[in-house]
């Protein structure tokens, strides 16, 4: 049932996001971000040598779209792709960048596209999506009004499926060829970036992009602006890290941030990712000390209670992290 509702919640993200219009914005000299697509927040910088691109989107498609916008932009040849970490939404696209690209990534990065999208791929293939197809289809022959709202419903639900089947059917994935351990000097064509592993935050692989010449930093999803941050225990989240990376990088000089998802803002979306956090602990501590268990800390605390809106079912998932990884571990959070 869980993996069944994963991957349906997959779907409705995905198809979603494939609704939205996509946008290339320009938010310093020859630095690009693209959204609308599926997936994370892409962003591209092209040099006088070439073009380096941070994130490929969440599919193949997505991919060739993220190439077919940077063509339009420029005739340079794209030189290097920078993933920001393992997550599906931000490399299932880099199987449509050409073969002579060079891509970055963190050292923990090929162990956990491994142990998480190989396998999980594999899953969705073969098991998960044909047996949801099956049942759509099923429910879909039960019914006697095809032009009733249910069928019709079924029956985009049924298409975009597919879809989405024969997109992961065209996912390769490939191993970086420049592993970041601490950090990464970059530079090509006049321009510099410094390629930075802060430490677990979101993931144990999670590294943030800074364009030096531009005071711009590409955050991954260490920044959800203005939506609920996804955290997944088993990929290394680290939310006590998470703040003091964030706390960190507000103190640099940095101009505008381009968030893992989200709108492009300045530099006080890093302070408000960090408050969430702050102010979630904060309830999860009190309502501990108050004798509430988890379940009960989690049906308490509600999603109105922060000026966020979107990805609401990661609320509870927050705060069982925070309330084991922090309160029952006697992390001092309150230092910040």
């Amino acid at each position: 049932m869980k993996a069944l509702l994963s991957i349906i919640l997959t779907i409705i993200i995905y198809w979603a996001a494939a609704s939205q219009e996509v946008q290339t914005v320009e938010i310093s000299e020859n630095l690009y971000t693209i959204s609308g697509i599926n997936g994370g927040n892409v962003a591209f910088l092209v040099t006088r040598k070439g073009v380096i691109v941070v994130d490929a989107g969440a599919t193949p498609s997505d991919g060739q779209k993220i190439i077919d916008i940077i063509q339009k932009t420029t005739g340079k040849p794209i030189k290097y792709l920078i993933l920001t970490h393992h997550h599906s939404d931000h490399i299932h696209g880099m199987v449509s960048f050409p073969d002579d690209v060079k891509i970055i990534a963190h050292t923990e990065f090929e162990k956990n596209n491994t142990l998480f999208n190989e396998e999980k791929i594999e899953n969705y293939i073969t098991n998960l999506l044909p047996s949801h197809l099956e049942n759509i289809k099923l429910r879909m022959d039960s019914i006697n009004n095809k032009e009733s709202v249910e069928y019709k419903e079924l029956e985009s639900n049924y298409k975009n499926s597919l879809n989405y089947l024969e997109e992961l059917k065209k996912v390769k994935f490939r191993k970086p060829d420049i592993l970041v351990e601490d950090y990464y000097f970059l530079k090509l064509g006049g321009e510099r970036l410094m390629i930075e592993y802060p430490g677990p935050g979101h993931t144990n692989d999670n590294l943030v992009v800074k364009f030096s010449n531009h005071n711009v930093l590409h955050a991954g999803d260490l920044v959800f602006n203005k939506i609920f941050p996804y955290t997944i225990y088993e990929h290394g989240v680290d939310i006590y890290n998470w703040i003091v990376i964030l706390d960190d990088l507000y103190k640099e000089n940095i101009l505008k941030v381009i968030p893992g998802h989200g709108e492009t803002g300045n530099k006080s979306i890093l302070r408000d990712q960090s408050k969430y956090f702050k102010d979630l602990a904060k309830k999860v501590e009190t309502l501990s000390k108050k004798g509430y268990e988890l379940g009960q800390i989690i049906a308490e605390i509600k999603p109105s209670e922060f000026k966020l809106q979107g990805n609401e079912e990661q609320l509870p998932v927050n705060i069982e992290i925070i309330y084991t990884e922090i309160i029952k571990k006697g992390r001092d959070w309150w230092k910040f």
